[in-house]
């Protein structure tokens, strides 16, 4: 099971919610990372719209976990798509191709939003700095 992940907002190292504790202390942080798309704010968390081929690109972390078989079904309930959660699903999880900051091509899990378009555009695709520029 591939045990890299990318992960885009509230389960960033640095963010406040406690999740994001939890998971840090369930992986190990690879760095920076992107992929190619367009991230919107949805009120108090954010949508990762995949897109290959667009030149916007969704800041992130890359993480490798310690143990995927454990972490990965708590992150789908946190993100209400595991298979208890009632359908249609908000998010999907995915293998997704990842650019590090070294310009490596891996491949991580990442969570995408298929929810009805809304919310606003972020701009430069990093959901922490637009918190704390106080845009979300």
């Amino acid at each position: 099971m591939n045990d890299r992940l990318f992960v885009y907002g509230t389960l960033l190292p640095g963010s406040p919610h406690p999740l994001a504790r939890r998971l840090a202390a369930e992986s190990d942080d690879l760095g920076p990372a992107q992929v190619p798309g367009l991230l919107y704010d949805l009120g108090g968390y954010p949508g990762l719209r995949h897109q290959p081929g667009t030149p916007a690109r969704v800041q992130g972390r890359l993480l490798r976990l310690h143990d995927p078989g454990r972490s990965l079904p708590w992150l789908d309930a946190y993100e209400g798509c595991s298979p208890r959660d009632p359908r249609p699903h908000e998010y999907r999880r995915v293998e997704l191709p990842v650019q590090t900051a070294q310009g490596d091509r891996v491949t991580a899990w990442a969570w995408l939003w298929q929810g009805l378009p809304r919310g606003r555009l972020i701009a430069g695709g990093d959901w922490l700095a637009s918190v704390s520029r106080g845009e979300s």
